[in-house]
């Protein structure tokens, strides 16, 4: 069962915890029914700066020194305790698979998977859209010790060497929380004279499960070639197989030297496989329960053929420590083996021995975590009907014959609203166990420690597969607890304040001073790191300038979520909809005393009447792609590459951050900054020019290379108010990309772009007879630069036009990546909009200025043209007017390509290659060295021309077309190497020689025009 099956992964590494420990109550300074601090006895006063209250805590004895004596003059004491300032943050440091197992007492330890990385993380913010997101340590009731919850999002297994985007060996989304389920409050089993004594020789074991039907499920996508993966994808691949059970422990507290810092603990856990009979979060098999808790815990077994299985993670405490305390650097003392206890036998009801464990087995667990296999010396059958015991000479274990336990067993319930008369309750589920099988329970009857605090039904029922419910209702805040039958299991539930009577408060009344002193005040006095990291909700002009912010860190949706605010988790939903009035508020503020409301676009008049007029429309509809195509890669261009950023790190004129931001990450892969982004949607860009030609064409036109205007000349083809230009990347520039792609679904003040398109949509959707009946497809296909949403939902798509239907598919494609649909499609996320804007929050939300382009020329031009700018430099005019020439080069074998119907694929064309070879191997290299050549004109730099329309009248022979092609090529071949500039142009020449060959070899007919 799970990890006591094989195969198995163990790890071991450390555990970085950040608790906030003022929240503990040592002495009587919180009531948690109701989130208020007393100072004296009495509330504090909430009027009083939080400070006063830090102080007051900080000043109670008893008080302790570094060593953790007893000292007057010591720097720590209980009541604020040992790290006040705590985020709960926790997160696995340098965590390293150890060993895996394929069986019974085998361990590999050379597999490649060895040394491998295991990290655990927090959930993805989509708010804050951060990464590198910590997961939390919650407890539930901070007077506990038992009561520790783990929020976290996201389990990986990575090299060790790993960049940011390295591809991981194993990815999986984690779906809820999961809490501590054993203890042993003796685990190191002499501890020293420290006042932290306690909870230094503590150790938890906690469990989750990851599914492996989750689309977030990735599995050696890094290519390991591992033969214990292969086996464990096959393990993987059985019906009663859920995914991967992963078990952790954390263990030896090392005492900090000064307050608030994190401290450090030893972490070791197993890796194995979730079956269908297994609980997610709580280990099964048959359980056997110490007859000494406080020095021990409970042991679970599992049989197969000829051997036994223990799972003893925490069960068998260590003698003593091997340093001295503190430990340098915060880290986990050395520890001795485990207590030699003598050997450890399982017996049947009547003596007989089964198995032996050595004590030199569970002693040192340097390889197993804990997990140990050991033979039968009796056939199990015979035994699997009786009960069984675990026993020393000293100790016993005990099997109990039922196991039941609660799957999320630590929780929290709101308050019952008496208001409204509406109780409040939680449905948790259960599961029954019968000697380590899943068993239905008629009846099983339920103890509730605490009646004051909760209610439940007196019993409860399993089905057949051992499932069934506990519905817990609140009858006040506080702690409480529900015992499952006697010694089965148990449920702690938190009730969260009373204080439904703040869903009645008006809007307007739900001022910073109310929404202080109702919610924020208790955490500034308990929690004082968001005013020392972040801001302080003391602070009056922080709380307002994050308002909204406040309400999505504590939404209530977002309870389950690691970066959910406040971390602590106390907050009544009463409280966290106060977040929401203040914001309404907040906002308010900003209103204008008057104003004309801005409205979304309005349905588009019938403006084009016929065929004619739309076909005018398609043709402006290139020209505007082409245009708004080059403005991107202009931009993208004006940012240097990884390289260069690299330079420029080293060189201090750039950070490690700002080169992360501009350029992605070392390797390349995926992330390539704001510079592959505007790449990215520029390649996007260059599609839609396609699509539209083809949209033409199936109206019987022919390929329209289409013509880019800047300035005035734009601004009166396309009515926007929106500046088109050629500039280096920048603040304002991005501002304007957003506004190009600006949907119609949003409010917008003039003429859009979206709205130009809605025109042309109406248009295709009324005008009769646009379309060849025959369904002729007289466009292109391609299948480059789709998203993964249109490849998921139409994965034969490749841009086909020849009837209405598909013309409006066509023009929603394009709408669709640029505009997103709506905020709520999944097309919103990945479009030109969302990416555009993710770009300008980056850059507005920088803590430091940063202009990371080039100072290139705004419309760089080799001859005289209106609100252009000349270049004059000598060498930098010379690379502009080959560029120019490529340009043309690449418009001429596009035009060519399409100047007779095409034979099939547009992608295995020739021509259409040869283009897409010299704009990625001519001009996009052509660019980027333009970018820092001078200009001419101090101060700025040149960049690539504005391009000329390219002069584009292609043969209907395609012989002779691809003859003039070649005659291009070699003329062009030969300017380059007439250019005399500090730059190689040799790879550019052979480019160039290569087509010019190629293109000779399909006019002889040598080689096909399609690949």
């Amino acid at each position: 069962m799970s990890v006591l099956d094989f195969p198995r992964i163990h790890f071991k590494g450390i555990a970085r915890v950040n608790v906030p420990t003022a929240n503990r109550n040592v002495n009587n300074t919180l009531d948690i029914a109701s989130n208020t601090a007393f100072k004296d006895g009495s509330p504090f006063d909430l009027d009083l700066p939080p400070s006063v209250y830090h102080e007051y805590l900080r000043g109670l004895e008893p008080r302790f020194n570094t060593e953790g004596e007893r000292d007057q003059n010591g720097i720590f004491n209980l009541a604020a305790g040992y790290n006040m300032r705590g985020n709960n943050h926790f997160s696995w440091e340098n965590t390293f698979i150890t060993a895996v197992q394929d069986g019974p007492g085998r361990y590999i330890t050379d597999d490649s998977l060895i040394g491998k990385k295991v990290d655990l993380w927090g959930h993805y913010n989509e708010y804050l859209r951060t990464t590198f997101n910590r997961a939390r340590w919650v407890d539930n009731d901070p007077t506990r010790r038992d009561s520790a919850m783990i929020y976290a999002g996201q389990l990986t297994i990575s090299d060790p060497v790993e960049t940011a985007n390295t591809e991981h060996i194993l990815s999986a989304d984690i779906n809820c929380p999961h809490g501590v389920r054993w203890m042993n409050r003796g685990y190191i089993d002499t501890p020293p004279q420290h006042f932290l004594n306690s909870e230094m020789s503590e150790a938890r074991l906690f469990q989750f499960s990851v599914k492996k039907d989750s689309s977030e499920f990735v599995f050696n996508q890094f290519g390991l070639d591992s033969e214990f993966l292969e086996l464990l994808k096959q393990k993987l691949q059985l019906p009663n197989v859920l995914g991967l059970s992963i078990q952790y422990c954390v263990s030896n507290l090392s005492p900090p030297a000064r307050p608030n810092i994190p401290v450090f603990c030893d972490l070791h856990g197993t890796i194995g496989l979730w079956y269908r009979e297994d609980m997610a979060t709580c280990p099964t098999g048959r359980v056997f329960y110490p007859d000494d808790k406080h020095r021990f815990s409970p042991i679970a077994i599992s049989f197969r053929p000829g051997w036994v299985s223990l799972n003893t993670a925490i069960s068998f405490p260590h003698e003593r420590y091997l340093e001295g305390l503190p430990v340098a650097g915060g880290m986990p003392p050395k520890l001795s083996d485990k207590v030699d206890l003598g050997d450890l036998y399982l017996k049947s009801l009547s003596g007989r021995v089964i198995a032996i464990v050595k004590s030199s087995i569970y002693q040192a667990n340097t390889k197993n975590s804990g997990l140990i296999d050991v033979p039968l010396l009796e056939s199990e059958s015979k035994y699997l009907s009786e009960p069984l015991r675990l026993c020393t000479q000293d100790h016993d274990w005990y099997e109990n014959d039922w196991y039941v336990q609660a799957e999320q067993h630590i929780a929290a319930i709101e308050s019952p609203h008496r208001y409204a008369g509406d109780s409040s309750s939680k449905l948790i589920d259960i599961r029954s166990y019968y000697r380590g099988e899943p068993k239905q329970i008629d009846s099983l009857a339920t103890h509730i420690q605490t009646p004051d605090k909760l209610i439940c039904k007196a019993y409860i029922q399993t089905d057949v597969t051992g499932w069934g419910a506990l519905k817990v209702e609140s009858l006040a805040p506080g702690s409480g607890k529900v015992f499952l039958g006697e010694r089965y299991g148990s449920v702690q539930v938190r009730v969260l304040g009373d204080d439904w009577a703040l869903l009645d408060v008006p809007t307007e009344e739900v001022d910073y001073e109310f929404l202080y002193k109702n919610v924020m005040a208790y955490y500034e006095l308990f929690y004082p790191f968001m005013g020392e990291a972040v801001f302080s909700m003391a602070d009056k002009c922080k709380c307002e300038t994050y308002a909204r912010l406040m309400w999505q860190m504590c939404d209530p949706k977002n309870r389950d979520k690691s970066y959910y605010m406040p971390s602590t988790r106390e907050m009544s939903e009463a409280q966290s909809h106060l977040f929401l009035k203040y914001l309404c508020n907040v906002e308010r503020l900003a209103l204008p005393n008057s104003s004309e409301p801005v409205k979304a676009e309005k349905e588009p008049e019938n403006k084009i009447k016929n065929k004619e007029q739309l076909i005018a429309a398609l043709r402006d509809a290139v020209d505007l792609e082409l245009s708004i195509m080059q403005q991107y890669l202009y931009s993208a261009y004006s940012l240097p590459n990884y390289a260069v950023g690299d330079e420029y790190v080293k060189l201090g004129r750039w950070t490690n951050e700002q080169l992360h931001l501009t350029n992605g990450s070392k390797d390349r892969r995926h992330n390539s900054g704001w510079r592959g982004c505007l790449l990215e949607v520029a390649h996007e860009e260059m599609i839609h020019y396609l699509v539209v030609n083809n949209l033409l064409m199936s109206l019987g036109e022919k390929f329209y290379p289409g013509k880019v205007l800047v300035g005035e000349e734009a601004k009166a083809k396309f009515g926007l108010e929106v500046d088109f230009s050629f500039e280096p990347f920048s603040e304002h520039v991005v501002a304007k990309f957003v506004r190009f792609e600006w949907p119609a679904y949003l409010p917008a003040v003039g003429k859009t772009i979206a709205g130009f398109y809605a025109e042309i949509r109406q248009a295709i959707e009324e005008l009769p007879d646009l379309f060849p009946r025959d369904k002729v497809n007289l466009g292109g296909e391609h299948h480059l630069f789709l998203n993964e949403i249109i490849n998921r939902a139409y994965p034969a798509y490749q841009f086909e036009v020849y009837d209405r239907e598909t013309a409006l598919f066509a023009i929603n494609f394009v709408t669709e990546q640029g505009e997103g649909v709506s905020t709520e499609s999944p097309h919103f996320e990945v479009s030109h909009f969302n990416r555009l804007r993710s770009i300008l929050k980056d850059m507005v939300n920088s803590e430091m200025p940063f202009e990371p382009s080039y100072t290139s020329l705004k419309n760089p031009v080799l001859d005289p043209r209106e609100g252009c700018n000349l270049v004059c430099d000598i060498e930098a005019r010379s690379i502009m007017q080959f560029y120019e020439g490529c340009y043309a080069l690449m418009f001429q074998m596009i035009a060519q390509h399409f100047s007779i119907t095409p034979l099939g694929s547009l992608r295995r064309s020739r021509l259409m290659n040869a283009a897409i070879d010299i704009m990625t191997g001519v001009l996009r290299p052509l660019s980027v060295q333009l970018m820092s050549l001078p200009s001419g004109i101090p101060g700025r730099t040149a960049g690539p021309p504005i391009p000329k329309p390219a002069v584009t009248e292609a043969s209907i022979d395609i012989a002779e077309g691809c003859i003039a092609i070649s005659e291009e090529c070699k003329k062009l071949h030969e300017m380059a190497r007439d250019i005399t500039t500090g730059i190689s142009l040799q790879t550019q020449i052979e480019l160039l020689q290569f087509f010019q060959e190629q293109m000779q070899h399909i006019a002889e007919g040598k080689v096909s025009r399609e690949g």
